[in-house]
């Protein structure tokens, strides 16, 4: 009787190639981590600064230069239902809302970046470019927030501002405020891209600062602008980062979750249109720097 032929062998298992989501979860990890490590980098960089960070904190005056003008103007009465109380808990939250904002940071040192050819060198690390500008800009926000939140409650006070009792309120605004601020940080990195086209691209930050000012409420609420604009403006970046918290926390106006959602949107939006517009234009990208 012929003995049983042995097993064949098993083949070796190969692992194949990573699921598409499993992909895109390591590639938010590794983005998140490297975020973090650039953070942690850039605080310990501006340790050395911090008295200076501190001061220069307490120099953005424009929303309290508005905030007198408006408060003078409610002084005989409401304007556009708005008492003066209200315009001081108003643009006091509106200060600290600026004091956060990254805009500036990342449009200068991005496009600087490109001029000089620097980008190049960064392009080769493993972390995204972008995330550089924005953890400076975090970096010297972690300074800046122990003085607005002594600051802004005491200019309350003084000023005799009037707050919200909605505790739903209390968690809404800073909640719009950071992903609107996040939002209005993908429009700031939309301009700096506009180093790949435009020898100047700084200049376009003066056009950013104005939509700031305007759109964000600083010069004055959305809620008094004429015609159709309060309806319109309350539905875009700027207003979620800076006028959307401080009209929540001064109760102007009936806000729900809804103004969250949109701002969530937004930044969806803003995110997939940045991967467009930054690899269109590393095409175009020729550093003009030594």
């Amino acid at each position: 009787m012929t003995p049983p032929s042995p097993p064949a062998p098993l083949a070796p298992s190969v692992p194949g190639p990573p699921a598409a989501d499993e992909t895109a979860v390591r590639g938010a990890v590794h983005v998140v981590r490297s975020g973090v490590a650039l953070l942690r980098a850039e605080v310990q960089a501006r340790s050395a600064y911090r008295a200076q960070i501190l001061l220069g904190s307490l120099g953005w005056v424009v929303p309290l230069a508005f905030l007198a003008l408006w408060r003078d103007a409610a002084a005989d009465g409401p304007v556009g239902g708005i008492t003066a109380a209200g315009f001081t808990t108003y643009f006091a939250v509106l200060l600290a809302m600026s004091n956060l904002w990254l805009t500036g940071t990342v449009v200068f040192a991005t496009a600087g970046r490109v001029h000089s050819g620097q980008l190049s060198a960064m392009l080769l690390r493993p972390a995204p470019p972008l995330l550089v500008p924005v953890a400076e800009g975090l970096a010297t926000n972690v300074f800046r927030l122990p003085v607005v939140l002594v600051g802004v409650p005491v200019l309350v006070l003084l000023g005799g501002g009037a707050v919200t009792s909605d505790p739903a309120d209390w968690l809404l605004a800073p909640a719009v405020g950071v992903v609107g601020i996040v939002a209005v940080t993908y429009v700031a990195s939309l301009v700096a891209c506009v180093a790949f086209w435009m020898t100047k691209a700084q200049g376009v930050m003066g056009l950013v600062i104005g939509l700031e000012w305007v759109l964000g409420g600083m010069v004055a609420p959305v809620a008094l602008m004429p015609g159709p604009l309060p309806a319109l403006l309350v539905h875009q970046p700027f207003w979620y980062a800076g006028g959307a918290p401080a009209e929540i926390l001064a109760g102007i106006g009936d806000h729900g979750p809804t103004v969250l959602l949109e701002a969530l949107a937004w930044v969806l939006v803003l995110h997939l249109l940045l991967r467009v517009v930054w690899r269109r234009g590393l095409r175009r990208y020729e550093a003009v720097g030594s």
